[in-house]
């Protein structure tokens, strides 16, 4: 095992670990500034204190930066134009942004049925690109199958508008023409951001001599080079690197419900027999649906720094806020929170214990201000937290249920028990275990280094990769889904060996472009379907796959 770095940034706090020769040499903490995130990250390098900066082979970083900037409307205006077709009309869904609808339609099989009206193109109301700042986002509705009249749009406003910047569908690969949409409209208007922290970060570590190559964390667990990722492809790596800092820890072939407690969130991740579950439909992200492959984890607003306030129409007197105002009371901040009551009953030992009670007893009545309701106050808050925590994985086994993945592994796992292991980890971690295994009725164990354990996932995550080639020998065109790749095919009508060959092909071309080494490859059986006409064999659909799965490089080893 290489000598690694993980760095993640969260909403409270930048966790960073350092591994050498496989085991954690040094750990930081430090406050996220959430607008100047580089300086974040390289104060929590520099925490580490790591004497030879030069023996670090790797860097990887998970960040909170095009998920805030999405959750927080912070990008620029895109235009989003549309190939949208006959069929459903897409103004029954519910779109999150405005789009322009025009003529030109491809059928299923990416064959023309309706050509462009170019006089509509001349009419578009590019407004912005008079400021040469204007973002354009072209999806046609079966694109993915034939991409040429998102190109001949975009040759065409290129021409009259050289400044524009333009997204094009295609390139997301996938079928579903209101996810595609929303993914290139998103990918597009945070690219600008994401470049600029990209460059920023490069030259930070460039004026240090720091030669180590730098990783983003992405959403489905894997990681890829800072100038290869896709933008959107970097949010919920949060939550991703929970999961991936279980697998450092539990048996290769456990089951497990992930709990990491943050200050201003707590995500929640399934680990089934060793392999994270990822999500069927690709993450959902504020009011916008994506392509973007996701492990299957949920987010909720709650943490050890959540706002505590006093409500008398509330049974229990307070109410938990879906907000942080700082840190907690105990360590200097200006309101109670969780982070207090868990100082207060002693399952923390850091924070100012009297600074804990002071802040809980703002909540309190003046007669009230003794130490039994004060005991019963804290009590009340922690068993608040875990309330939120247990609805929360209760509606995500839920939804898990429905998730094909876990179905299969079901028929796989007919006699495993569906009861699963709990591992705790997150800043809030040693204060909730306790009461959150009682709550669960399972075992539940602390994680190694719960405070820095998203750092650590981060630091041991691998490359994930997936090539998904998609055949049409009759129309002689193929396709590749995760790139949005086409071309001619100019093999067989009913190829066997052949197509083999030339997914190999497309598969070392891609780990090539992504600067990655492909290792525990799983191989899908190809799909021959037959096309017939007139009682003829005329050609083939034919699918076949490629997948490195998301997983960890080394076990933690205390």
């Amino acid at each position: 095992m290489n000598n690694r770095v993980g760095i993640d940034v969260g909403g409270t706090y930048t966790d960073a670990v350092f591994f050498k020769n496989g085991r954690i040499q040094h750990t930081a903490k430090v406050p996220t500034e959430s607008e100047n995130l580089v300086e974040t990250l390289m104060n929590a390098f520099d925490t580490l204190n790591i004497s030879d900066e030069q023996e670090i082979n790797q860097i990887t970083v998970s960040t909170t930066l095009v998920t805030n900037a999405i959750l927080q409307n912070r990008i620029p205006p895109v235009e989003l134009l549309l190939f949208s077709g006959h069929g459903m009309k897409i103004d029954a869904l519910p779109w999150p942004v405005n789009y322009t609808e025009l003529t030109g339609e491809m059928d299923f099989r990416g064959r023309e049925i309706e050509a462009p009206n170019q006089q509509e193109w001349e009419s578009l109301p590019l407004s912005a690109a008079q400021a040469n700042r204007s973002h354009v986002a072209i999806v046609g509705k079966f694109s993915h199958r034939n991409s040429l009249h998102e190109e001949q749009l975009a040759g065409f406003l290129k021409e009259r508008h050289p400044s524009l910047r333009i997204a094009l569908g295609h390139e997301w690969g996938q079928a579903n023409f209101y996810r595609r949409s929303l993914t290139t409209y998103l990918n597009l208007g945070v690219s600008e951001l994401y470049q600029q922290f990209a460059q920023n970060l490069q030259n930070a570590l460039r004026a240090r001599k720091i030669q180590a190559p730098i990783f983003i964390l992405k959403a489905d667990g894997g990681n890829l080079p800072l100038a290869k990722i896709r933008p959107i492809d970097s949010i919920y790596s949060g939550p991703a690197a929970s999961v991936l800092a279980a697998l450092t820890q539990i048996e290769p072939d456990s089951s497990s419900i992930i709990v990491d407690i943050g200050g201003t969130t707590t995500d929640i991740g399934l680990i089934l027999s060793g392999v994270p579950l990822l999500s069927s439909k690709g993450a959902k992200i504020g009011g916008f649906s994506t392509l973007v492959r996701s492990l299957a984890v949920r987010s909720i607003p709650v943490g050890g720094d959540s706002v505590v306030r006093s409500n008398d129409q509330n049974d229990r007197g307070f109410i938990i806020e879906p907000y942080r105002l700082g840190a907690a009371y105990c360590l200097g901040g200006k309101a109670p929170t969780p982070t207090d009551a868990m100082r207060y009953l002693g399952l923390i030992d850091y924070g100012n214990l009297q600074l804990a009670e002071e802040g809980l007893a703002t909540l309190l009545s003046p007669e009230q201000r003794t130490p039994q309701f004060l005991q019963e106050l804290a009590a009340g808050i922690i068993d608040r937290v875990v309330d939120r925590i247990i609805e929360a994985v209760g509606s995500l086994k839920r939804e898990w249920e429905d998730e094909p993945a876990y179905k299969v592994w079901q028929v796989l796992h007919p006699h495993e028990s569906k009861e699963f292991n709990t591992l705790v980890s997150g800043g809030g971690a040693r204060g909730i275990a306790t009461a959150l295994g009682k709550r669960l009725k399972t075992s539940v164990r602390l994680g190694a280094f719960p405070e820095v354990s998203n750092a650590l996932g981060a630091a041991l995550a691998r490359p994930t990769f997936d090539c998904t080639l998609h055949l049409d020998t009759y129309m002689k065109h193929y396709r590749v889904e995760e790139t949005g790749e086409q071309g001619k095919w100019t093999g067989s009508l009913r190829p066997h060996r052949e197509v083999e060959g030339f997914l190999e092909t497309l598969v070392q071309k891609q780990a090539a472009h992504y600067d990655i080494q492909l290792q525990d490859m799983e191989k899908e059986p190809f799909d021959f379907f037959p096309i017939v006409q007139n009682y003829q064999t005329v050609g083939q659909i034919v699918r076949g796959a490629v997948h490195m799965r998301p997983g960890v490089i080394g076990r933690v080893r205390e």
